[in-house]
């Protein structure tokens, strides 16, 4: 039982301390100096600041869908923990999924500081709405943005009746993140809605029926009294030289948010959370009901810190939850090393466990999050994954403990492996003619029972387990009684 339970908590150490994922690496520089002065900008203003600028830039390039959420959360995160003044979204995206996109422009608004984003060459349809909520939108001077009409994810165009309720929902929400620019909510409507006309005064900017697309020189073409422009806030040949502009001369601080492939890893991980907790679950069971550590135990052990810590991957977690965990496994610990059977430990150490997987899967915002309150809907997600995967394991659990030892995948995994080295261990006999233990009866335990195991009696082996404690393999024991699955014994008094 010892080396059973030091085995799981080395391989679990090992495991958790090792690169199982590539992290989203924040890689800290300054711009590359330039002889040239590269700025072309219209209309950049910067600002006086004594101190040196702080900006965080995140890519936004190719089809956004979950991956582009959880960098951009990510990275919003450690902008807000490390009190940067910017965030920038570097774009050049088709669009994509339109409810990656709304919990972006969600998270984008929960940034105390100024927002920005630099259209590097295209920001099509989603990227024109998620564009749209940052406070000052730059263009590269050959940039296009617009056609952002919802369509369905194989392209296709989405019924009159939901595209109505669709139109008008997101309309309202544009309008209550772009209220405060002249004309921002008017554009990207045009740019949502071809049945609406976009028009200034007496001049028609789009007409109905068209979807609006602006390239650089358009997007900063003034309207109105005072005049405005119609949505850029300049234009510049890079972002570096942007940023070094808006820092007022001054050397700018830049993080760049690298994305990598584990953001992909991310998402499958999250959807696949509950399997991967059942099949721990499962694994866990098998390997305590074999002698010895094998395939079974690293295998749940890897996919619980999968399922579980996976969510580290994007960012969404921190190390608070790993350490609350840790403490869950210290308390089992000494439950079985130290007061084994009294559940002093046990209880305490299995709820904390359960808190810290509720909390690793949640989404927690830094504390310094302007208008974030801590809610029961973060965790609804979290508390469904953990409930699905426990009671898809405890189920299949049930199955196998019921028809697997029957089958000659059990007599390979256990009962040979088993006996493996004991010659005293007689073959078995008959099955039909050998009787069962009763109460009472001695015999003598082939596995070691912590709690389950096998004992032999007469030549014939039968599940059993300990009513407390742990038992050696080759230990006498006494049988207690008959459930359902299984004798319960205890060590024999000599």
């Amino acid at each position: 039982m010892t080396n059973r339970c030091l085995t799981l908590l080395s391989a679990f150490l090992v495991a958790w301390s090792s690169p199982l994922f590539i992290r989203a690496q924040e890689v800290e520089q300054t711009p590359a100096e330039s002889a040239a002065e590269p700025v072309q900008a219209e209309s950049v203003e910067a600002p006086r600041a004594a101190a040196q600028s702080r900006f965080y830039v995140i890519p936004v390039q190719g089809p956004i869908g979950q991956p582009t959420l959880f960098a951009i959360r990510g990275g919003v995160k450690t902008a807000i923990e490390e009190e940067y003044d910017y965030v920038v979204l570097d774009m050049d995206t088709p669009g994509g999924r339109l409810d990656s996109t709304l919990e972006i422009m969600e998270v984008l608004d929960r940034f105390p500081g100024k927002t920005l984003t630099y259209v590097n060459d295209e920001a099509t349809s989603a990227g024109a709405i998620i564009a749209s909520v940052t406070q000052q939108i730059y263009f590269a001077p050959k940039a296009t943005m617009g056609s952002a009409e919802p369509v369905t994810g194989q392209g296709e165009d989405i019924n009159d009746s939901m595209k109505r309720k669709l139109m008008s929902y997101l309309n309202a929400k544009m309008e209550a993140y772009t209220g405060e620019y002249p004309y921002r909510s008017e554009v990207i409507r045009a740019m949502m809605d071809p049945d609406f006309e976009l028009k200034i005064g007496d001049e028609v900017i789009c007409p109905e029926g068209e979807l609006l697309n602006l390239n650089a020189k358009r997007a900063h073409m003034e309207y109105g009294d005072p005049p405005s422009p119609l949505l850029g806030s300049g234009i510049v040949d890079e972002l570096d030289p942007l940023l070094r502009s808006l820092a007022g001369g001054k050397e700018p601080q830049i993080t760049r948010f690298q994305a990598t492939w584990s953001l992909n890893l991310a998402e499958f991980i999250v959807s696949l959370a509950p399997f991967l907790l059942a099949v721990a679950f499962i694994t866990v069971y098998i390997e305590f009901q074999s002698p010895g550590f094998g395939v079974f135990g690293i295998t749940g052990v890897i996919c619980f810190l999968v399922a579980i810590f996976g969510h580290n991957v994007a960012g969404l977690s921190g190390h608070e939850p790993m350490l609350l965990f840790l403490l869950g496994i210290l308390l089992l610990s000494l439950e079985v090393f130290v007061a084994p059977g009294t559940l002093f430990f046990a209880i305490p150490g299995f709820v904390i466990m359960i808190a810290s997987l509720i909390w690793a899967m949640a989404d927690i915002w830094p504390a310094n999050t302007p208008d974030y309150q801590w809610e029961w809907a973060m965790f609804e997600e979290p508390i469904r994954n953990l409930l699905g995967g426990s009671l898809l394991g405890i189920v299949m659990i049930l199955i196998l403990a019921r028809f697997l030892p029957k089958t000659f995948i059990w007599d390979r995994l256990v009962l040979k492996e088993a006996v493996v080295g004991d010659a005293r261990v007689p073959e078995s006999p008959d099955l039909g003619t050998s009787p069962s233990p009763l109460n009472g009866s001695l015999a003598r335990a082939v596995s070691d029972l912590h709690p389950s195991g096998e004992i032999e009696f007469e030549g014939r082996r039968f599940d059993a387990r300990c009513e407390t404690g742990s038992i050696r393999r080759g230990a006498r024991v006494k049988v207690l009684r008959r459930e359902d699955f299984a004798y319960v014994v205890e060590e024999a008094r000599s």
